[in-house]
């Protein structure tokens, strides 16, 4: 598979495919600025796609791939406006990606979750 990631992100940019319920199966994409090369299951096969932009903003989808993966190209570009952040997908195999996004800005009782997380975490390195 051929990725593309363009557009404003930064080192928290995350996408990935996942496989399976019970036994997940995690294929990572993008991360830490840098495309990872997946050799996928070359079987039919439904995939979770998420993105995830940063702490604050995600973007989850089912996939269903009715050839090999492998074989598609998939371009991701992301542009931020009014505060929002969109992702442009464009896919060669599945046409039902082809489209416009809006990441997801976590829920307020999550971002809430998040920092006593984060409190607990600096609690802990400093005892």
């Amino acid at each position: 598979m051929k990725v593309i990631v363009s557009g404003e992100y930064n080192n928290d940019l995350r996408i990935q495919f996942s496989q399976g319920t019970w036994n997940v199966t995690f294929f990572t994409l993008f991360e830490n600025q840098k495309l990872v090369s997946v050799d996928f299951p070359r079987d039919p096969t439904l995939f979770r796609l998420s993105i995830r932009y940063d702490s604050e903003n995600y973007y989850l989808e089912n996939i269903l791939y009715t050839s090999n993966p492998n074989l598609d190209n998939l371009k991701f570009h992301f542009y931020k406006e009014n505060s929002r952040v969109f992702c442009r997908i464009e896919s060669e195999i599945v046409i039902e990606l082809n489209k416009e996004i809006v990441l997801n800005p976590l829920a307020s009782d999550l971002k809430e979750l998040k920092n006593i997380m984060g409190n607990f975490q600096k609690d802990s390195e400093i005892s």
